[in-house]
């Protein structure tokens, strides 16, 4: 299996990747609850996400985009969402809640410098192959060989199992008022 940083070519790809892997993810159906703007052609719910994170140069994904994994380095750098065209605005009930959420994710998030895992998609035709703990891997090595943690954010009690299994352990958890509960995770360095 090849793991390889992505490029602006696989984003089209890597959208519809993550839209299918999150299509019952409590975050993403709360920010997203309706099905004709979460499943628009090309997962294009993704698409200024996957514009400004592949700038970044930390995404990394398999051949054909079938499993991607987003990486925000130590500092969590700001991170330029712009895309052309640009997305229409989303409502006010969308903004309101993406405040909320990125507030309580900001109160958890860990002081010390770590890599954070933003997302880590597989295509559902594409799961239980070991994709995703490739696409981890890479990260770990480079996080243990610079002495860094890692750190995420889960949303269900199955992902919360998943990650242990690559050596995360809860750190936090909390309830997004009026929203999904939420795990967050962290992966000492070895």
């Amino acid at each position: 299996m090849i793991v390889r940083r992505a490029t602006t070519a696989d984003a089209p790809r890597m959208c519809v990747t993550a839209m299918r892997a999150f299509v019952d993810d409590p975050v993403m159906r709360w920010l997203y609850p309706e099905d004709d703007v979460y499943l628009a052609d090309g997962g294009e719910v993704f698409r200024p996400a996957f514009g400004g994170w592949v700038r970044l140069g930390e995404v990394w994904c398999t051949e054909e985009a079938a499993a991607v994994a987003v990486w925000i380095p130590p500092g969590r750098p700001e991170i330029d969402f712009s895309v052309d065209p640009p997305p229409a605005p989303p409502p006010p009930d969308r903004s309101a809640r993406m405040e909320i959420l990125g507030a309580i994710m900001s109160e958890h998030t860990p002081a010390e410098p770590h890599w954070y895992l933003q997302l880590l998609a597989t295509h559902p035709d594409w799961q239980r192959q070991g994709l995703g703990a490739a696409l981890m891997g890479a990260t770990f090595e480079r996080a243990d060989d610079a002495g860094l943690p890692c750190y995420l954010e889960t949303e269900t009690i199955e992902n919360v199992a998943y990650y242990r299994h690559h050596g995360f352990e809860v750190r936090s958890e909390w309830d997004v008022p009026d929203g999904p509960h939420m795990w967050g995770m962290f992966r000492r360095a070895s």
